[in-house]
């Protein structure tokens, strides 16, 4: 709703040479669009995602063109998306491209598809076309409630001069002009206007035209619609109530394959409960408490996270979020301050969860607020290690019920029927000691936060460090694969805390399939990996280049699961780099587990002890809210990225801290102490980078902090 009154060129050089050593052996470059028809939607099954939107989550693929969307499927899928939303695709009020100027988008001026920001009514067919073919789902916003105005000021409620004339200049089509003076009261809500000229959606001449717009994107691929300001359009039971929902809603084709959800924003005369009868809903209040939980304007309380803030309605018809394009874009800037630390552990606590769908916003790149223009990719947090391991899950999880569990008040731990559990840590390093009903056996973390943990006669142990997360789930799980034209009944959902009666194994392998462990060299980001098997002809290929984003073990590992390959050629690639080098074949995996550290492969992990290094940090003098981590050059030290650091320490000292961790024995290190707030701003010591060389005969570390 609208309320307003690496180098490219060294990623693509790398990618360009890649390309031209798979020609040369015969592979077909590009995704699914460049394999045969038959393999296509074997491929889409590769990324594990489940057949039903509503059991996915969605990436909000915010003022994306659909072109660059296109582009982008093989790593959204990659990165466990089912679904992808994007920005209005109807007219627009003005062809403008400035990144502040987002709002034209919600300022339409017909029911028809295409708009000068996003692309044409055909590149909208073609972007649906190639989603299918890797099992995504494209759902549309629509704005159905308002046009576009001609001006402020006493024009505010005016229809804009290009407004489809059939529209414009039909007064049945318009409610009165003016705006909601009494948020409290139904009728103004649904008849008056929000600061933008207010249709009258009551009329069968524009609910005519509005139905045909849904139904030309269905027949185009859409695959569901998400309603711009559903609110504000009335409901049977309201005074003043029409039939727009059950006549609209009713007449779209294939209605009972569409994931259908409202902008519904509780608060006010919502009728929160009544829209549930028709689609799903904007769980806003949920997301408001999230946010306070993970430390954003209140808290850290992840006892805040547990109840959904919805009354009566089920957690099944809840689209959840941190934080909505809203939030973020809107004058009051409501969830725009939060760091990428925030919004990462606010996903793992809300896509985690059973039964609601959750979104995941993608903000605009560039510095400042609004830094890319319209139709340009946004930041893409969304690539993030911890992001795609929590979505893994939760499409892994489909259809398992939940029981929520914390230790303190910055500790939460979700689980997953018998099947997994998601912990979330916003405190300091945490010795998980918890009652569960997973299976016995060990279960390694799949986020950065890296270890494992034990679970021996109902019990989970394990330790988790400060302000990371664990994704804990056996490489047997069940994923559900996706279909090309989504037609399957879908899958019942458990009741929360309810038991299925089918219990997994964990183990450290796939039943079937081969995981490949890399290890990520010094100065890499997170890797992905493309893979290929040139032993048959035509040659088999994965994903399409750079392939498909790996998981943190911890401990500068990542890791892969390539379903039903017993042998492939893998080549890893990170922000421009390529391991083997362009031009050279990838190294050579066979069997069921395969570990590749410094060019060397191996059938099982090189050695690599860990020992436990404390950190002594003296006259570290913080002001309140401040904590004091640990910041270096490896992986186990965060690469040293401050949200990554390891703490907070301990205080009990003052002002000395202590700050233990565990590193490779061996590992020269170079490290700093920085001091961090609850909003992720951090102070660093200054001067030089500090060493050491990991002991474990000395594993102490003593120092003062440099002002």
């Amino acid at each position: 709703m609208f309320n307003k009154v690496k180098t490219r060129w060294g990623a693509a050089l790398a990618g360009a040479l890649l390309l031209q050593t798979i020609a040369g052996a015969g592979l077909a470059p590009g995704g699914p669009s460049g394999l045969a028809a038959g393999t296509a939607a074997a491929a889409g099954q590769e990324y594990g995602l489940p057949a039903d939107a509503k059991d996915g989550v969605i990436f909000h693929a915010w003022n994306w063109s659909f072109d660059n969307i296109k582009a982008q499927l093989p790593a959204i899928a990659a990165a466990g998306f089912k679904s992808i939303q994007t920005s209005p695709i109807q007219g627009s009020k003005e062809p403008l491209t400035a990144g502040s100027q987002w709002w034209v988008l919600y300022q339409p001026t017909n029911f028809a598809i295409g708009n000068a920001q996003l692309g044409t009514r055909e590149q909208f067919r073609q972007l649906c076309a190639e989603a299918e073919k890797y099992g995504i789902d494209i759902i549309v916003d629509v704005v159905a409630n308002h046009t576009g105005n001609a001006g402020g000021g006493n024009l505010t409620y005016t229809p804009a001069a290009n407004v489809d004339p059939d529209i414009r200049t039909n007064a049945s089509y318009w409610h009165e002009a003016r705006g909601v003076d009494n948020w409290n009261d139904r009728w103004q809500v649904t008849q008056w206007g929000i600061g933008l000229p207010d249709l009258n959606t009551g009329n069968p001449g524009l609910q005519d035209k509005i139905i045909s717009f849904l139904n030309d994107a269905v027949a185009l691929g859409a695959d569901g619609f998400r309603f711009d300001a559903a609110k504000h359009i009335e409901l049977p039971e309201d005074p003043g109530g029409t039939n727009f929902w059950p006549r609209v809603l009713g007449s779209l084709t294939n209605r009972q394959d569409l994931f259908v959800y409202g902008e519904v924003l509780q608060g006010g005369a919502d009728n929160f409960a009544g829209y549930a009868s028709y689609m799903s809903l904007t769980a806003s209040s949920y997301g408001h408490e999230v946010r306070r939980a993970v430390g954003f304007g209140g808290g850290p309380d992840l006892a805040l996270a547990q109840p959904l803030q919805a009354g009566s309605v089920s957690p099944s018809k809840l689209v959840t979020w941190v934080e909505s394009h809203d939030t973020y874009a809107n004058d009051s800037s409501e969830s725009t301050g939060m760091t990428d630390y925030q919004l990462k552990m606010g996903w793992a606590l809300i896509a985690a969860r059973a039964q609601t769908t959750s979104l995941f916003f993608d903000r605009p790149a560039g510095s400042g607020k609004f830094g890319s223009p319209l139709g340009q990719p946004g930041r893409g947090l969304w690539r993030d290690a911890d992001v795609v391991a929590v979505n893994k899950f939760h499409n892994a999880m489909a259809g398992q019920g939940e029981y929520l569990r914390t230790q303190g008040s910055q500790t939460m731990l979700v689980e997953r029927g018998t099947k997994g559990m998601v912990i979330v840590n916003l405190g300091g390093e945490v010795r998980i000691d918890s009652p569960t009903n997973l299976a016995s056996g060990t279960y390694a973390n799949r986020a950065s936060g890296g270890g494992s943990f034990t679970v021996t006669g109902g019990r989970i142990t394990g330790t988790l460090g400060g302000g990371k997360i664990a994704v804990l789930y056996p490489d047997g799980a069940a994923t559900p694969s996706p279909t090309a034209t989504p037609t399957a009944t879908p899958s019942p959902t458990a009741t929360p805390g309810a038991t299925p009666s089918a219990t997994p194994v964990p183990t450290q392998t796939p039943a079937a399939g081969l995981v490949v462990h890399f290890y990520k060299p010094s100065g890499w980001g997170a890797p992905s990996v493309y893979y290929y098997d040139d032993s048959v002809s035509p040659v088999r290929t994965g994903p399409a280049w750079p392939g498909t984003a790996m998981t943190d073990e911890g401990g500068g590992w990542y890791r892969y699961a390539i379903p039903s390959w017993s042998q492939a050629k893998v080549i890893f690639s990170s922000n421009g780099s390529q391991l083997p080098a362009a031009q050279q074949p990838g190294y050579a995996v066979s069997g069921r587990e395969a570990w590749i550290k410094d060019g060397a492969v191996s059938a099982a992990k090189p050695d690599q002890s860990l020992v436990q290094v404390t950190f002594t940090i003296q006259n570290a003098t913080t002001v309140m809210g401040q904590n004091v981590f640990i910041a270096g050059s490896i992986p186990e030290l965060g690469s040293w990225d401050a949200a990554k650091a390891v703490g907070p320490g301990s205080s009990a000292a003052y002002p000395t801290w202590t700050v233990t961790a565990r590193l490779p024995v061996g590992a020269s290190i170079q490290f700093k102490a920085i001091k961090k707030d609850g909003a992720g701003a951090a102070v660093w010591e200054s001067g030089a980078n500090r060493t050491y060389t990991v002991s474990a005969s000395n594993p102490t570390v003593s120092f003062s902090f440099r002002l």
